[in-house]
């Protein structure tokens, strides 16, 4: 588990172009659809990727033939396969099982400080998921992630 990268969105210039207000801009953008779709583009751009089509097994395809998974970190951060997440639909540990061999990684969009137009993408590889303590649902808690990865980030794990 490593942060990848960080980056700013300039909320004054965005809000100028949308015509909102900067807090219209952040609640817009305070959303864990509206951030993943915006950062598999930013996430492609940035490692060289191809975004795939939407029905994919992934997200993008990088220009080192590591397949990714755009996840966004909101109150929690699930791991399970698209097609398994909603109502009416039950998570499997075949359909977990499934994604998994389907991808090398998830990237997670960290958006704890989108206020300031900062947000940060981390990777979690298959093995880091070992040490993540998920539900029965393949997710964990925001709270429970960030406690997790600030350790990892301070050499406490």
């Amino acid at each position: 588990m490593k942060k990848i990268n960080s980056h700013k969105i300039d909320l004054d210039k965005v809000s100028d172009g949308f015509g909102l207000t900067k807090e219209e801009t952040y609640n817009f953008l305070n959303d864990g659809r509206i951030m993943g779709r915006l950062s598999e583009f930013i996430h492609s751009h940035s490692e060289g990727g191809c975004r795939q089509n939407e029905n994919s097994k992934f997200d993008i395809f990088e220009i080192d033939s590591i397949k990714s998974e755009v996840r966004s970190i909101t109150d929690k951060v699930s791991f399970a396969s698209s097609k398994e997440i909603g109502y009416g639909r039950a998570v499997t540990e075949e359909g977990f099982q499934e994604k998994l061999n389907s991808i090398d990684r998830y990237v997670l969009i960290d958006i704890r400080n989108l206020l300031n137009g900062d947000f940060d993408t981390i990777e979690v590889n298959k093995n880091d998921l070992i040490n993540l303590d998920l539900g029965k649902n393949k997710s964990i808690s925001a709270k429970k992630f960030y406690e997790y990865y600030d350790r990892v980030k301070q050499g406490l794990q």
